[in-house]
């Protein structure tokens, strides 16, 4: 009987997906905004006055603001609106084309902050509740007929 357990565990550990990373992201939320001391407050209001889930992040670096951009290219829900850094946002956009429709690049004004995140939040199509509810379903449901049938043959001899 063990051996069957050890056997299934070393089975359950071999289906894992490996999973890569370059670092820990530190803007979880899907729609932020990329400011520094001089726009932040700025857009922290006008994001508020919309009324929107949106996060405002001070970044200091250049640096710190493509690692940023870096993980919109693993995250497909991420939406970006860059308000301060544009030379460093344009110059990755130039690189991955592929992410114009995601990142925006306004000016530090308040109606071009407030066009920005309109379309930042137009162009959203991410599954929301939906998709993670039903991987869990479907997980679940995977999951618990394996345990039976396990169970159910461990009833039997």
């Amino acid at each position: 009987m063990k051996i069957k357990a050890i056997y299934l565990l070393i089975i359950l550990l071999g289906m894992i997906v490996p999973v890569s990373a370059h670092g820990v992201d530190i803007t979880p939320q899907s729609t932020i905004v990329i400011a520094d001391n001089s726009t932040g407050i700025m857009a922290k209001k006008v994001g508020n006055e919309m009324g929107l889930n949106v996060t405002v992040y001070n970044f200091k670096s250049d640096a710190d603001v493509s690692h940023e951009l870096e993980h919109a290219l693993s995250n497909s829900n991420k939406r970006i609106l860059a308000v301060a850094y544009q030379d460093t946002v344009n110059e990755f956009l130039s690189k991955n084309p592929d992410l114009y429709n995601r990142i925006f690049v306004c000016s530090a004004d308040e109606i071009d902050i407030k066009n920005g995140l309109t379309l930042l939040t137009a162009n959203n199509t991410s599954g929301g509740f939906l998709t993670p509810f039903l991987a869990g379903i479907l997980i679940g449901v995977i999951g618990g007929l394996a345990g039976g049938v396990f169970w159910m043959k461990k009833k039997i001899s």
